[in-house]
């Protein structure tokens, strides 16, 4: 595998572990809206910037379960779904009002009263046997792509579907995840020391998404990318947000959310217009939630892809103060960072 380049491997796990929480964090208010005034939201994050505001922002069942999965992988040094599972359940009764859905928390309740004798039978019957293809999985899949920096496409893949599947069986939904892992993988090994192509990063990941949906099944994440790619190719980067929900989706499944998080991080490369500001990551996180719809999740994603390829130090402090438990989230990116540099 390449050498990372750029802002520096430790860097980048804190970037993309805090740029998950303050994706998750600011964008949670606007979650659910159908629309979101790009006016509104650029006074709100400008409020965030200028320190206009103390205000406290809450994490959701994204960073829950993220920091989960990243804690499960320091403590055991590989993935041990079982562990996992049993911390997600520990979680959401620790605090269940994090927002989590009904069709996981079915899932948990299942896993605790059958003692997790088989972490992937309650999601396996799930939806008559189809199982959940929701953008759950996708949203915590962060440690992974980060743990695996040194890993191939098909060790990866394993290890996603190994957490995935605790909650989400159907192809849909761990492919998402899987495509979301590529995504920050792919912006960990990128120099950000140099302007990013976004055709080659998007065919790297069309290249990567191939060999993962069959021909026997839709392929819904590799046209997705050849979609974002033609925006690219044609030079339609000024395409509106509320446009992009309609081209690539918004919503909680993860086909038509993880690869908007991804063009969002795209997007953020570039000045936005009607939005004056110069930095990169706080871009990709007005742009996800510009998008509406599952604002927090997208917005997540879009930021830990951003978080690994400019590293922390792009995350203005501002933001990341005004997020609950940034400290507890960089301490165990640093714990994640050695305990992948001991493989």
């Amino acid at each position: 595998m390449a050498q990372v380049v750029g802002a520096g491997l430790l860097s980048k796990f804190r970037g993309s572990l805090i740029g998950a929480l303050v994706g998750d964090c600011l964008g949670a208010p606007f979650e659910g809206d159908e629309k979101v005034s790009p006016r509104h939201l650029e006074k709100y994050i400008n409020n965030l910037l200028n320190k206009g505001t103390r205000q406290m922002f809450s994490y959701t069942d994204d960073t829950s379960m993220t920091l989960s999965v990243a804690n499960s992988l320091v403590e055991n040094g590989k993935v041990d779904p079982k562990d996992m599972a049993q911390k997600f359940v520990s979680e959401y009764y620790k605090k269940p009002t994090r927002k989590y859905g009904c069709n996981v928390v079915d899932v948990f309740q299942a896993l605790k009263e059958t003692d997790f004798e088989d972490v992937f039978l309650p999601a396996k019957l799930q939806f008559n046997g189809s199982g959940s293809y929701g953008n759950g999985a996708a949203m915590r899949i962060a440690p992974i792509a980060l743990f695996g920096c040194q890993e191939t496409d098909e060790s990866l893949k394993n290890a996603v579907d190994q957490c995935s599947k605790v909650t989400h069986t159907n192809p849909n939904g761990y492919n998402g995840a899987i495509l979301q892992c590529f995504a920050v993988h792919a912006a960990l090994k990128s120099d950000s020391s140099i302007d990013l192509d976004p055709v080659h990063f998007l065919t790297q990941l069309e290249n990567r998404m191939k060999n993962i949906e069959t021909k026997k099944n839709a392929a819904p994440f590799f046209e997705s990318l050849k979609k974002i790619k033609d925006i690219y190719l044609k030079h339609q980067e000024d395409i509106s947000a509320t446009e992009i929900a309609e081209y690539l989706g918004n919503d909680v499944t993860a086909h038509r959310s993880v690869p908007t998080a991804v063009y969002s991080f795209l997007r953020g490369i570039k000045p936005i217009p009607h939005f004056e500001c110069s930095n990169p990551f706080v871009r990709t996180i007005y742009f996800a939630i510009s998008v509406a719809g599952d604002t927090d999740t997208i917005a997540c994603m879009a930021g830990s892809i951003a978080g690994a390829y400019y590293g922390v130090e792009v995350i203005p402090e501002e933001l990341q103060r005004c997020c609950e438990a940034v400290d507890q989230v960089s301490k165990v990116a640093e714990q994640l960072h050695a305990a992948t540099r001991k493989l």
